[in-house]
C-alpha cells in the first residue's frame, strides 16, 4: 500500500511507480499483468520519490521530480521495459511534486505543484524527450498542487487541486494549443485534491481526492466519482467506488 505514486500503462501492462507510505518513501517499480492478474517486482528508481509525474513516451515511461526525502527532485528517469532498466537522462527546469503531468503528441507537459519555496505554482512546462528541452508556456489563471491533469481532442485539462490560499479547488482550466491559452471551463459539483483524472471516450473521469477542512474539521477522503462531457461542458456524477482514496493512482487498459 502506497499514496503519492505514479501509474503507467505500457504494453498492456500497469506499473505502479514510487510514493510513500508511512513517511517511508519508495524507489520500487512494481507491475500488475491483468492476464494472470499477478504483480511482479521489476527495476527500481535510482531515486526514491513521491508525488512525481509519470507518462508514457516512445515506448518508455519517464518519472519526472517528486519529493525525494529532505528535498525536491529535479531528475527526470526513463524506463526501458525491454531492458528492465531505469536511467537518469535529465533535469526539469523547474523542482517540483505533487504537479499535473501528462504526454501529448511525443512531448510531456507538467503543470503546477509546488515549488522548492513551498509555493504552489501556476507555471505550464513542456519537456522535448528527444532534444531533452523545457519551454515554457503560459502559466495557469490559479496555482493548484495536488491537482490532475489529463489531454483530450487536443487539449489539456487541470483539474481541481489544492493552494493554500483557497483550501482544495472545484475549479477545472483548459489549455487550447489553437488558442494558445488557458480558458476555465465548468467547475466540478466537488473541490477535491488529490484526485485521479482519466480521459476515456471522449469524456474526462475524475475520482476520489479530499474534499476542502472547513469549520476546523480535517479534510475527507472521497469516493465519489465525476465525469466532465466537454460538448456539453457539464459535470455529472456517477457511481461512488468502494473506497475512498486520494493520492492513488488511476489507468485504461
Amino acid at each position: 500500500a502506497r499514496c503519492g505514486l505514479g501509474v503507467a500503462v505500457l504494453g498492456g501492462m500497469v506499473y505502479a511507480i514510487g510514493g510513500e507510505k508511512d513517511s517511508m518513501i519508495f524507489d520500487c517499480t512494481e507491475c500488475y499483468d491483468p492476464v494472470t492478474k499477478q504483480w511482479t517486482t521489476v527495476a527500481s528508481m535510482n531515486h526514491p520519490r513521491c508525488g512525481l509525474g509519470v507518462c508514457v513516451c516512445y515506448g518508455a515511461i519517464y518519472a519526472l521530480g517528486g519529493w525525494v526525502g529532505a528535498e525536491i527532485g529535479n531528475t527526470i528517469e526513463r524506463f526501458d521495459p525491454d531492458e528492465n532498466k531505469w536511467e537518469v537522462v535529465g533535469n526539469m527546469a523547474m523542482s517540483r511534486y505533487y504537479f499535473g503531468c501528462c504526454e501529448m503528441q511525443g512531448l510531456i507537459y507538467v503543470i503546477g505543484g509546488i515549488s522548492n519555496e513551498g509555493i504552489e505554482l501556476r507555471s505550464f512546462e513542456v519537456y522535448d524527450p528527444l532534444s531533452k528541452r523545457w519551454s515554457p508556456l503560459p502559466p495557469m489563471g490559479t496555482r493548484r498542487a495536488y491537482l490532475g491533469v489529463a489531454a483530450l481532442n487536443d487539449c489539456i485539462y487541470s483539474v481541481g487541486g489544492w493552494n493554500e490560499t483557497q483550501d482544495a479547488l472545484h475549479t477545472v482550466e483548459k489549455y487550447s494549443f489553437e488558442e494558445e491559452k488557458w480558458v476555465e471551463v465548468a467547475s466540478m459539483k466537488v473541490p477535491r485534491a488529490g484526485m485521479c483524472v482519466v480521459a476515456v471516450n471522449g469524456l474526462l473521469y475524475v475520482s476520489g481526492g479530499r474534499s476542502s477542512s472547513h469549520d476546523f474539521l480535517a479534510p475527507g477522503t472521497l469516493d465519489s466519482v465525476e465525469v466532465y462531457n466537454p460538448h456539453s461542458d457539464t459535470w455529472t456524477e456517477i457511481g461512488n467506488m468502494i473506497t475512498s482514496r486520494c493520492e492513488g493512482g488511476v489507468a485504461v487498459l
